[in-house]
């Protein structure tokens, strides 16, 4: 999530993405507030119960299922949520991304922003440094859940709409890879980074059977 991947996306940096058996009902509902300011927002239901879409973002099990292969949460105001996606990374590596918890209230609030993204990432560190992440959980009974996850912050000019794009794309692939995780089919992981690498090593011949100049 806008980084639950920095999701943590929240910031959650969004590179990899589960394959969920059925397409999920996710919602751009964005929106400009009453001073015009851009708020990011996406909405999701799923057929469970809001303690379990909390244990999905509060707990390192429940991360690891669709957010990344290396996870750490504590959460609390002033907790840490910390993440990379290597798979050989270990929690404390210096470079992790790291969100720091603003504020909670358990299965209903979880609150955000970025607080380090990996050296040489797409974005500056004054523009993420600006991103506030809210999730909300909204139970609809009968042991079903409206994610709403927002994100406020996005000022205006070229740094800010791209950062604004990327956010858009992979956080809609992250919510897919949550629902899937819900629905029994968490991220593989080693399977992911298997073909990462496979990708990685065709691109520079496909690049050069390319006859396009």
């Amino acid at each position: 999530m806008n980084s639950l991947r920095p999701a943590l996306a929240a910031l959650t940096l969004a590179l990899l993405s589960g394959t969920a058996a059925a397409t999920p009902d996710i919602r751009d509902t964005s929106f400009r507030d009453a001073r015009g300011a851009r708020v990011q927002q996406l909405q999701l239901t799923v057929d469970v119960p809001p303690a379990r879409v909390w244990a999905a973002l509060t707990t390192d099990a429940g991360l690891e299922s669709w957010v990344a292969p290396v996870v750490h949460v504590t959460v609390g105001n002033d907790g840490m949520m910390e993440a990379s996606y290597r798979l050989t990374s270990k929690i404390g590596d210096p470079d992790n991304i790291r969100n720091r918890i603003v504020a909670y209230i358990p299965n209903r609030l979880l609150v955000f922003h970025n607080e380090h993204a990996p050296k040489n990432g797409p974005f500056k560190a004054v523009i993420i440094d600006k991103i506030r992440t809210i999730v909300e959980l909204q139970d609809l009974g009968d042991g079903r859940t409206r994610i709403i996850e927002s994100g406020v912050g996005y000022g205006e000019g070229k740094d800010f709409d791209a950062m604004y794009e990327h956010f858009r794309s992979g956080n809609a692939e992250e919510f897919a890879s949550l629902a899937s995780a819900l629905a029994g089919q968490p991220v593989d992981w080693k399977a992911e980074a298997a073909k990462m690498e496979v990708a990685v090593r065709k691109a520079p011949a496909a690049q050069q059977s390319d006859p396009t100049p």
